[in-house]
């Protein structure tokens, strides 16, 4: 919290008299923004929802992989240094069980919404492997914002880490497959 104040500008007293403890400061910053990713996911769904419904199908899970982890790969691409910062943290931070329950709180909601219509394209899916797909997905996907330079490492340069897009073309369709590789065959 002081490091927070002198980062500010002011005194302590003024960022607890607001905030509280760094606990309830942790959740405004993530509710902030993971309203604007709930927005944009929701947004992505309902349109892909439409689509498949004038076809008659189900949504196919390109729509549905696109639909949740583009807005955040954007937003860390696009959206300036405090998206950037902010998609660093929460790659930091995603699974961290200190914060767990503030990123379910702001995330699992629309996370839930995903996953609901994941097994209505998938019904013959396990359960079990469904979760396990959706939670490598936003593995990768936060793993790949956090720029690590690992990649850049690997390939000796001949791939940025910054360059999250091209990754996101990538990250397409392998999560795609991913999901389509657990369908159990048809009998």
């Amino acid at each position: 919290m002081r490091d927070v104040a002198v980062a500010m500008g002011c005194g302590i007293a003024l960022v607890t008299y607001h905030f509280g403890t760094k606990d309830v400061l942790f959740s405004t910053v993530i509710k902030r923004r993971a309203a604007y990713m709930a927005q944009e996911r929701i947004q992505a769904l309902d349109a892909a929802r439409a689509r498949a419904a004038a076809r008659g199908k189900p949504v196919p899970v390109e729509d549905i992989v696109s639909g949740y982890v583009w807005p955040f790969v954007e937003r860390s691409a696009a959206g300036g240094k405090g998206w950037k910062n902010y998609s660093l943290f929460i790659a930091r931070h995603a699974n961290s069980p200190e914060f767990a329950q503030v990123i379910d709180q702001h995330y699992d909601p629309v996370a839930r919404q995903y996953l609901d219509e994941l097994e209505r394209t998938f019904p013959t899916m396990p359960q079990k492997d469904l979760y396990y797909a959706f939670s490598l997905m936003v593995g990768g996907m936060v793993s790949i914002v956090a720029e690590p330079g690992r990649v850049e490492n690997l390939s000796a340069g001949l791939i940025k880490a910054s360059d999250v897009e091209a990754a996101f073309k990538r990250m397409l369709p392998f999560f795609s497959a991913g999901f389509k590789a657990l369908v159990p065959p048809s009998p």
